[in-house]
């Protein structure tokens, strides 16, 4: 599938709920307003929006949230896609989490073909980490990662900076993830949008702590290429990467093969502009060619 600018659409960012056991200050207030629960996507649902993406290009597919594993139904949408993987239809399935679930559905997740596992922690002190995310538990998190790699799984940790919260670890979480052979990614945060505390306040650049890595443990700008939007660095210690995520200044538009569905059928074709078209009066009928022609149609505009 290639759009309008020739670029070949084959990435899926498939939120499954927009639900999370969490409440991490930067992202979600404790009064957010969920949808409700007859407007989100049914299991069956979920299965036939994938394969019909699947059918016309789609052959990655990362599953976010919300928090995804909070889902109840989440393991037989994977096993779904599974097939494809098994078939080799499906180049991939991976999972954005939070972590928190991971020491309960590794297994499963693992025995299901997921081989990739992004985990958000912004602190490795527990005190920060329960205040960040109001109140989570860090050491469930890492006994989750232990599991996971004991599993053979691949790990990356995506690391928001936060201005006078975690600045001040970023040497720390750089030698533990290199030391567990864990990919990181620090991303900074978008100064838009107020929400309990000011965004503009927590901005943290990502050049300075790639400069504070730089001094410490040296940098070398590593081959290794994703079509997101990260900058990938190995150091002179450890043979994983560090990648550097900044939405404002580092656009990666012209390498761009991905799309976005909400949790309630919301299609996005950029990830950087509000343009949507609803899948949901679409899935309901028999025929799938109507869905194919829609998601085609928001595709190549």
């Amino acid at each position: 599938m290639l759009d309008s600018f020739g670029r070949q659409i084959n990435y899926l960012r498939f939120s499954v709920t927009d639900r999370c056991d969490l409440r991490c200050r930067y992202c979600m207030p404790k009064d957010t307003v969920f949808y409700d629960k007859k407007d989100m996507l049914s299991l069956e649902n979920l299965k036939k929006l994938s394969s019909s993406l699947i059918k016309i290009g789609i052959k990655k597919i990362r599953i976010t949230g919300g928090e995804p594993l909070v889902r109840k139904d989440l393991l037989k949408f994977i096993n779904h896609l599974y097939n494809y993987k098994r078939k080799n239809i499906l180049n991939e399935i991976t999972l954005t989490t939070n972590g928190t679930l991971l020491e309960k559905y590794a297994n499963e997740l693992f025995k299901n073909g997921i081989e990739r596992i992004n985990v958000s922690i912004d602190s490795l002190i527990p005190q920060k980490y329960s205040f960040i995310t109001n109140g989570g538990k860090l050491e469930k998190v890492l006994n989750g990662l232990d599991l996971i790699k004991k599993l053979g799984m691949k790990v990356k940790i995506n690391v928001v900076l936060i201005k006078n919260f975690n600045e001040d670890e970023i040497i720390s979480i750089t030698n533990w993830a290199g030391i567990n052979n864990f990919d990181l990614s620090f991303i900074e945060i978008m100064p838009l949008g107020e929400i309990e505390y000011s965004r503009k306040e927590q901005y943290y650049p990502v050049s300075v702590a790639k400069d504070k890595i730089k001094n410490s443990l040296g940098l070398i700008k590593s081959s290794y290429k994703t079509n997101g939007p990260s900058e990938y660095y190995k150091t002179n210690k450890y043979n994983a990467v560090v990648g550097f995520i900044s939405p404002i200044s580092n656009h990666f538009c012209e390498s761009c093969n991905r799309i976005r569905i909400t949790s309630n059928g919301i299609l996005y074709s950029c990830l950087g502009h509000e343009d949507s078209v609803d899948l949901k009066p679409f899935l309901g009928k028999t025929n799938s060619f109507e869905l194919l022609k829609k998601i085609k149609e928001s595709i190549i505009k």
